[in-house]
């Protein structure tokens, strides 16, 4: 089907998908994108599939986890890399660490495994795996929401005018175990799920402010500000889910950064702790991480360092208190590209 042809079935047609009380329906997006299809990989030049969320053991800690996928292409070979972090906020500890492999061809479907690092997608569920000094996680996670078509049509620019496919799955249960500080413990939470896929180059643009954030009401919000190397910055990305899994766009918003950390590590000035604010969704929010150091250095693999951090926030929708967890990556502050 034509892009024109999907439009006007999309502007004609609704489909009911168990929103709020059953009599609302959510609109279908015009894209290309074809799931469950294109959960796999893609012979594209760069693609990554980003999993962060938040851990309670049986004593109700708390922690952070990101793990992340990445392929890349350069000429005709595929490169693959994984990062994996996990944050104690009551420790203020940041762990992380780095692997790459280059396998003699192009992997096609999601049975990843990088030297025991693993993602594996059966149905429903995705099942990860990863090993640190320190730290690791054995994690099933289960979609609790539909995947969340990003600008309608799925395509977000990433800088130079080149474009990208991008869906989250803005809510996953998880469940497994957690070893930090030498004790491993089971755990419960959930998840936020990113999947980005395109011929485009990320260094192309002086990085990103992305924001993903969980409400304790059910709702979910993703915002994303592309820098562009002129020195610019555009909103190229804002997406609403309302309780019951439908998802609108965010028509115009605004994000101020209260104050900046300096990382002693790479040193970089990272914007920190920021104001939210959506007139659409009448919606005004302080969103403040957890602790300021959760960098990942990541130029053995990716070439480029990055701040990848549990926050928390608090504010008022239409009036009523409302509060979430979620995390934050701050792109292109440090070191950025070869």
């Amino acid at each position: 089907m034509r892009r024109e042809e999907l439009a006007w079935v999309a502007a004609a047609a609704f489909f009911a998908s168990g929103c709020g009380d059953g009599a609302r329906v959510c609109p279908i997006s015009a894209t290309d994108v074809v799931l469950p299809q294109d959960e796999n990989p893609h012979p594209v030049t760069t693609e990554w599939w980003y999993f962060t969320g938040h851990l309670w053991d049986d004593a109700h800690n708390r922690f952070g986890f990101e793990v992340s996928f990445f392929q890349t292409r350069v000429s005709d070979q595929y490169a693959y890399v994984a990062h994996f972090a996990l944050s104690d906020p009551a420790a203020a500890e940041h762990r992380y660490d780095q692997r790459a492999v280059s396998p003699p061809e192009r992997w096609t479907r999601l049975d990843f495994d990088l030297g025991g690092w693993t993602l594996l997608r059966e149905g429903q569920s995705w099942r990860t795996s990863a090993s640190m000094p320190g730290g690791a996680v054995e994690l099933a996670l289960d979609d609790e929401k539909e995947a969340a078509i990003h600008n309608g049509d799925g395509l977000i620019e990433m800088g130079g005018g080149l474009l990208s496919y991008y869906y989250s799955t803005p809510r996953l249960s998880a469940s497994g175990t957690l070893e930090i500080g030498g004790q491993r413990r089971a755990v419960q939470g959930y998840a936020w799920h990113d999947h980005q896929w395109g011929d485009f180059d990320v260094f192309a643009s002086r990085g990103w402010d992305w924001f993903s954030l969980q409400f304790d009401d059910g709702t979910e919000i993703m915002l994303f500000i592309l820098r562009t190397r002129d020195g610019g910055a555009l909103p190229t990305g804002g997406t609403f889910v309302d309780a019951g899994g439908c998802a609108r766009d965010i028509e115009a918003f605004e994000i101020t950064p209260l104050r900046t950390w300096h990382s002693p590590h790479t040193g970089a000035d990272y914007p920190m702790d920021w104001t939210v604010t959506i007139p659409e969704l009448s919606l005004a929010l302080e969103v403040r991480a957890t602790f300021d150091d959760q960098e990942m250095d990541s130029r053995a693999t990716t070439l480029n360092t990055y701040w990848e951090g549990e926050v928390t926030a608090s504010g008022t929708r239409e009036g009523k208190p409302v509060t979430a967890l979620g995390y934050v990556e701050l792109a292109g502050y440090g070191p950025w590209g070869p």
